[in-house]
């Protein structure tokens, strides 16, 4: 497969969890913790899929996501967020997120996930 998979989580263990996963079926993952070094990447960079969490130190992901959209309108955006109080979800969708996924997360759906997502 080798497709590129861009996490932008301020949490090392849910980018070193993603990456162990999603490295076992092949993909390339890179990470980063905050939103301003996520959109550096986007620019130098395109992934297959990004993981963008929600609540970052530096912006809302929620926010950033219709400008990551609108650059880059065929990338698959994974929102990811600790709080999962449905509207968030609903607001994630409605931004254009492909999928919303709530913390803590199974890593067993991952490969479904993004299968679905990319599909």
């Amino acid at each position: 497969m080798g497709d590129l998979i861009l996490i932008i989580d301020d949490e090392p263990d849910i980018c070193q969890l993603l990456q162990l996963s999603l490295g076992k079926h092949g993909y390339k993952v890179k990470y980063v913790h905050g939103l301003k070094e996520g959109m550096k990447f986007l620019e130098r960079q395109q992934p297959d899929v990004l993981f963008l969490d929600i609540h970052l130190p530096d912006g809302s992901g929620l926010d950033a996501l219709p400008l990551i959209k609108s650059r880059y309108p065929n990338l698959p955006v994974i929102t990811i967020s600790a709080y999962d109080n449905g509207m968030e979800k609903q607001k994630a969708l409605t931004a254009g997120a492909a999928h919303f996924l709530p913390k803590p997360f199974n890593v067993g759906e991952l490969q479904e996930i993004l299968f679905e997502v990319k599909s």
